[in-house]
């Protein structure tokens, strides 16, 4: 791999990082040795310890005593929490401005999802997450709560660690985004909050009823409800 280079350096140590766990170059369980990971990168043993806690708090890495950094397991139930937290902090926005999206935030969704229809194979994967994540940011903004988008965005690296792990990195997924985004935003034109709180849940329950079956888990041995309405 390309050493470093010396701008913005945690940044890039920090992606680089990121991109070996989301690849699965550095697997579940695997520990992260902070001065051979600088050795690998060129880098000092600084940014790199910068770069695992951000990862630690995006719930990629895990610190245990005596053992150190490791790439974290993702279980069905940490999806779940993942996308029940991320559904209802859009949700809590949907509430907040009463269901009312301006226009200018409802024609820059319509704008992602022509972006979303015109990707039609696993390569344009990366381009997948990055318009997933701006769509359901454009919910979250829309209350101007800037910790509400903090906090929200916190979990965008388990997000996307998800979608390489589980159920998205799939042709069909990438070929359906814009249907799959369609009905959300359909929802929101209605102004109707207990409409769009019910197809906000559902659009990330199907996510999981999804997960769990490539995982080969029936939705009714998972000890965690799934069939959420308001």
């Amino acid at each position: 791999m390309a050493k470093i280079m010396r701008q913005t350096l945690r940044e890039q140590v920090t992606q680089a990082i990121r991109m070996k766990l989301l690849t699965g170059e550095l697997k579940p369980g695997t520990r992260i040795v902070e001065q051979d990971m600088a050795q690998e990168l060129g880098v000092s043993r600084a940014p790199v310890r910068e770069a695992l806690r951000q990862i630690e708090q995006e719930g990629l890495v895990e610190y245990t005593s005596h053992v150190g950094c490791s790439v974290k397991e993702f279980t069905a139930q940490d999806v779940y929490e993942v996308y029940l937290l991320r559904a209802n902090l859009e949700i809590l926005s949907v509430k907040m401005c009463e269901g009312h999206f301006s226009e200018e935030t409802l024609e820059k969704m319509e704008q992602i999802l022509t972006r979303m229809s015109m990707l039609e194979d696993v390569e344009c994967f990366d381009q997948t997450i990055e318009n997933d994540n701006e769509f359901h940011a454009c919910i979250v903004k829309e209350a101007k709560l800037g910790r509400l988008y903090t906090l929200w965005n916190s979990m965008s690296g388990a997000n996307t660690i998800v979608f390489y792990r589980g159920t998205g990195k799939s042709e069909y997924v990438v070929r359906n985004q814009k249907t799959i985004h369609r009905a959300v935003l359909d929802a929101l034109k209605t102004q109707d909050v207990t409409l769009i709180c019910n197809t906000l849940m559902q659009h990330y329950m199907q996510t999981i009823k999804g997960y769990l079956w490539e995982h080969k888990t029936s939705p009714n041995d998972f000890p965690y409800k799934i069939n959420i309405e308001f």
